[in-house]
């Protein structure tokens, strides 16, 4: 009779009436999960033929997921029909004709996926048989640095209608000299109205060479970091003087015919004798710089001169000048 183990056939002549004893004559051993056609206990007449397909354990790959199987396929062409994928359109690690061996059978299966991928200022929409994100970009011609981003990660596994995007990330670190604002340490004179501010010591703003770390991703810089500091010129220190003394509310003289120097006074300073401007510039009840004060004959600071003093020299300053000297407020004198 016929004995064909995996495809391969050989004649047996044997006085045995059932399966088991031809294959016990052939020296033919079967496992639990071999098949055997017929069935062992069968009989045999004179011709028949017995029919091994024996079992192997199958590690398969499909997609990047791997599992082992068992099956009784010899070749990889038969082993996809037992794993139901014979008719799908698929990527093998083998030709299908290849014959399984009986130990250490392994088998890569990439199914073919439409995915998204947008790197380098494009995005393109493909069919791929990848498994995973690595694979894809593999395919793409696409390395990553160490610094490089894949979302998802290059390990995960790809799905129908995956979108993967690729960031560059370049990291540099910049050298940059930056100025250190001179500080500013602040006294009180209790000599000096409630307002008025004095500079006694002019400090000097000094210079430090920093590094920077900026990182850009896709070319557009994401973040910046200071990641070292070294003075290079030390600051010094500017010492002010601010006054604490509560402002005594004095009278002046109208003056200058039916002019309202009160309403002006009160527009400019809001009736402060003592007031000094933001940026220290303008004085006292009606806002004089100093060098206009200086014109006029006045010495020191206007804001630390009588209200009565300030209101002469601002009369003064009306009979050269005019109303324009004063260009917000001025009108408030023919209130």
């Amino acid at each position: 009779m016929t004995l064909r183990v995996d495809g391969e056939q050989q004649t047996v002549h044997t006085h045995a009436d059932d399966v088991r004893g031809v294959l016990a004559a052939a020296d033919v051993k079967v496992g639990d999960r071999d098949e055997v056609i017929p069935a062992l206990d069968s009989e045999v007449r004179k011709g028949d033929t017995i029919e091994i397909d024996r079992a192997r354990k199958l590690k398969v790959t499909v997609d990047g997921e791997t599992r082992e199987v068992w099956v009784t396929a010899p070749t990889v062409d038969e082993a996809l029909d037992e794993l139901s994928m014979g008719r799908r359109d698929v990527k093998l690690s083998a030709s299908r004709s290849s014959r399984l061996p009986l130990n250490g059978a392994v088998l890569s299966v990439n199914t073919p996926k439409q995915v998204t991928l947008t790197a380098d200022g494009r995005t393109t929409t493909a069919t791929t048989y990848a498994a995973t994100v690595d694979e894809l970009l593999d395919e793409r011609g696409l390395t990553l640095d160490a610094d490089d981003k894949a979302t998802p990660a290059v390990a995960t596994i790809l799905a129908e209608g995956q979108k993967v995007t690729v960031q560059r990330i370049l990291t540099r670190n910049v050298t940059q000299t930056v100025a250190v604002p001179s500080p500013v340490k602040t006294r009180t004179d209790s000599s000096m109205t409630a307002g008025t501010r004095r500079t006694v010591t002019q400090g000097r703003d000094g210079s430090a060479r920093q590094v920077v770390r900026v990182v850009y991703t896709d070319g557009k810089v994401t973040s910046k970091k200071v990641v070292s500091k070294t003075v290079v010129t030390a600051a010094t220190t500017t010492v002010v003087v601010k006054g604490t003394k509560k402002a005594v509310t004095k009278s002046y003289p109208t003056g200058g015919g039916s002019l309202n120097w009160a309403a002006l006074a009160k527009c400019e300073s809001g009736g402060n004798p003592g007031a000094v401007s933001p940026g220290g510039t303008y004085h006292g009840l009606y806002q004089f710089s100093v060098g206009t004060w200086q014109s006029m004959g006045g010495s020191g600071l206007p804001s630390q001169a009588s209200s009565s003093e300030q209101t002469m020299r601002a009369q003064m300053l009306y009979a050269r000048s005019g109303a324009g000297q004063w260009p917000v407020c001025g009108s408030r004198l023919f209130s």
